[in-house]
């Protein structure tokens, strides 16, 4: 009989993450035997779990650090310098980013033109990268100028006119806001959209009482979906994925 394929997704914490819910929901959509968990790692144990499965999915803290394992990366992973998703494929590691695609994804269905991202960290380079692979106008905004970055940053406004404004910090993880309410008082006047990377409670999505707001729940379902089509080559459609949402969330 053959081995089961095991899949995983890697992080430290990694009890939040709802990956596992995910896979093992599709594996049963499509009939296949396979298994997915959620792995806690530390630096020490990374290559060795990489190594042990199938295909994973990386989180935080390891998307920068699981780089150096991987004997290929795709095209935009050299780019947003982020993986978070590997393959392993007879022990040829292969590393991918599908954030970007989920981030875009889950816009798709809106109207805008101008979009800031607010933060410079490895999620809003994945962001960043799919607002240019779509020639979409936008604005990074950091406290910090980020040399390394794939755009300039800026870290100061001097005007606010957009429609799109995208949470790209982890303040939501400590119920903070992610920059100053003088600042997100001048964006509230035109924005139309406001989008919380994380699906936690956000407060930053509350305190724009009129705008269209978006959690990161597609975002997480989207990147899941290109993944599966890397993990077991299978393309996973918007409408599971929308059916998806409703049973997982």
């Amino acid at each position: 009989m053959q081995n089961k394929l095991c899949f995983g997704v890697i992080g430290n914490p990694i009890a939040h993450s709802k990956s596992p819910h995910i896979h093992n929901l599709w594996f049963k959509e499509f009939n296949l035997n396979y298994d997915y968990k959620a792995y806690l790692e530390d630096t020490l144990s990374l290559q060795n779990r990489i190594l042990s499965l199938k295909g994973a999915n990386i989180t935080v803290p390891f998307k920068e650090e699981v780089l150096q394992y991987a004997d290929i990366c795709s095209d935009e992973v050299k780019i947003i310098k982020a993986a978070n998703t590997i393959v392993n494929d007879n022990g040829i590691i292969k590393a991918y980013n599908t954030d970007f695609y989920g981030f875009i994804k889950a816009l798709q269905n809106y109207d805008f033109k101008r979009v800031l991202l607010l933060g410079a960290g490895g999620a809003a380079r994945a962001c960043a990268y799919a607002l240019m692979k779509n020639n979409i106008d936008f604005t990074v905004f950091n406290r910090s100028k980020k040399e390394d970055f794939i755009c300039k940053v800026e870290n100061e406004l001097y005007e606010f006119n957009f429609d799109v404004v995208v949470n790209c910090t982890s303040s939501s993880l400590t119920g903070q806001l992610p920059c100053s309410i003088e600042l997100l008082n001048k964006l509230k006047a035109k924005a139309k959209i406001v989008y919380d990377l994380f699906y936690t409670k956000s407060v930053f999505l509350e305190y724009f009482e009129n705008a269209i707001k978006i959690d990161g729940k597609l975002m997480l379902l989207y990147q899941a979906a290109l993944a599966a089509e890397y993990f077991y080559n299978i393309k996973i459609s918007d409408e599971l994925v929308k059916k998806s949402e409703k049973i997982i969330f």
